[in-house]
């Protein structure tokens, strides 16, 4: 009986193990801060026709980029602003990388499950109110049902700058 427990025990703490290791390489294999520029640019430069078949199409159609993918985007851009004891990945939170992300959302919010919430949190940013970025963050958070790093507050002025410094410079 106790060899069962310790086979159990084990078995339980590997794939523990594998998860844990499986979602830092999803998270860290999420788009380069490149790509979120090609797919912005792909959506703007489609034609008036193209959007308007889009529409008409069946609400299964595939969106140009996977909300997971988003969801990574937008909790690692939230890091540059939030206090928390742990944070794996960074995306520079730039004006740029806001609009191309806004642009991914606007063509996509119907496909996206919290298509809102994106646009709403983005929208904000745009304006320079970052002050969602801790509910930002621990939304996303709790939807990938995380475990360490809930975000605490908002950094200083000057942590953020060291933020920028030691991941972006």
């Amino acid at each position: 009986m106790n060899l069962l427990i310790k086979t159990i025990a084990i078995t339980f703490g590997i794939l523990a193990l594998l998860a844990a290791a499986g979602y830092y390489f999803i998270t860290q294999s999420a788009f380069s801060d490149g790509e979120i520029t090609e797919v912005a640019e792909e959506i703007e430069g489609r034609d008036e026709q193209e959007a308007v078949a889009e529409e008409n199409e069946e609400k299964n159609v595939d969106a140009d980029m996977e909300e997971i993918q988003l969801q990574i985007y937008l909790h690692q851009m939230t890091h540059q602003k939030v206090a928390a004891a742990k944070k794996i990945g960074a995306v520079e939170m730039t004006p740029d990388n806001i609009d191309n992300l806004l642009t991914i959302v606007s063509a996509n919010k119907a496909h996206y499950e919290h298509g809102e919430f994106y646009e709403t949190a983005l929208t904000a940013w745009k304006q320079g109110d970052f002050s969602n970025a801790v509910d930002v963050h621990n939304t996303i958070w709790d939807w990938q049902d995380g475990t360490v790093g809930r975000a605490t507050g908002l950094m200083s002025a000057e942590q953020e700058r060291v933020f920028v410094q030691e991941h972006f410079r």
